[in-house]
């Protein structure tokens, strides 16, 4: 019965999915670079730490660059609460490789629980603690991110014009048909 369900719910999942991407991207009114554009740039914002801001850093950074602001916020909630360690960590890592800075341990846990006394120094104690983590974590979304989207642009806007040349023999949408107008019932 749970089985049943949960299928039922994928294949649901899967069908919304499905004519999001048909109806939302590929029939939008855009051209395809716009669109992959868009794309790229919300698979960037996905891979840098700026998590509840990202909506609308996409949203600025597809108005700046010429991009499509609407298929580019989806993008970003691949990176929600359940995959931001998955995400974020291999990217530290990888910033910890390059900057050949050395990766935090438990002790640097532990003596966050003892600041110094004062309030200066335990800003300035705080403050060194967080940049151990920050600089290696943005360097190293900061590659990954650039690495990432640079091929979806390329694959989506390739995806796009196959599929708007294929469907249409064009590859900006046709313009819908005229609206008859209804003659009043006497």
């Amino acid at each position: 019965m749970f089985r049943r369900h949960v299928l039922a719910r994928s294949r649901l999942l899967i069908r919304r999915l499905r004519a999001f991407v048909l109806h939302n991207v590929l029939h939008a009114d855009d051209p395809p670079y716009r669109l992959a554009l868009g794309v790229a740039i919300g698979m960037w914002v996905t891979f840098t730490p700026t998590v509840g801001f990202q909506m609308m850093l996409v949203v600025f950074l597809a108005w700046l660059l010429g991009g499509n602001k609407v298929v580019g916020v989806p993008v970003v909630w691949l990176s929600n609460p359940v995959t931001i360690v998955p995400i974020f960590y291999p990217c530290y890592r990888l910033g910890v490789m390059i900057t050949n800075m050395p990766q935090v341990s438990e002790a640097w846990w532990l003596e966050l629980a003892s600041p110094p006394e004062g309030w200066w120094p335990a800003v300035s104690f705080y403050w060194t603690r967080v940049m151990e983590i920050a600089v290696p974590l943005w360097l190293g979304c900061l590659v990954v991110a650039t690495l990432i989207a640079l091929p979806t642009y390329i694959i989506v806007e390739r995806l796009v014009r196959y599929y708007r040349l294929r469907r249409w023999g064009q590859l900006v949408p046709p313009p819908p048909p005229p609206i008859k107008p209804t003659e009043p019932k006497s």
